[in-house]
């Protein structure tokens, strides 16, 4: 009886570290999306460089990190801001829309996601801004 105790303790331990890391990731996209579209396009850019070019893996470390830092620093310029913030907006707002044509198979409601979610990621971006 112990050793059933004692697993499901540990299932409870990996149910709630897994909850946590969700909320932290949604939390990180919702209060800071200028930083997670950086971090995010920075592991996709390493792991681009490593499987497209067969870079070495501490190459392609550096240029995701590059790819981090430059985001960074763009959308901190004026500029740099309304064109990174745009696009950005617009990739997220077709992964929503596409999500939404893949559960209803109607492009009515794809065009409606990526309108509606376009304008939220772009306020998103904005609120993100501001806070900085």
């Amino acid at each position: 009886m112990g050793a059933g105790i004692l697993a499901a303790w540990g299932f409870q331990i990996i149910i709630g570290l897994a909850i946590s890391f969700i909320l932290m990731v949604v939390g990180l996209f919702i209060g800071h999306i200028i930083i997670f579209d950086s971090i995010a396009l920075g592991i996709i850019s390493g792991l681009c460089c490593n499987h497209f070019l067969t870079l070495h893996p501490a190459f392609c470390l550096l240029i995701g990190i590059a790819v981090f830092v430059g985001l960074l620093f763009l959308q901190h310029t004026s500029v740099g801001f309304w064109i990174i913030g745009c696009l950005l907006s617009a990739v997220w707002a077709f992964i929503f829309a596409f999500f939404a044509y893949i559960f209803t198979e109607d492009m009515i409601w794809f065009y409606v996601v990526c309108g509606i979610a376009f304008v939220v990621m772009l306020l998103l971006h904005i609120h993100a801004r501001n806070k900085v």
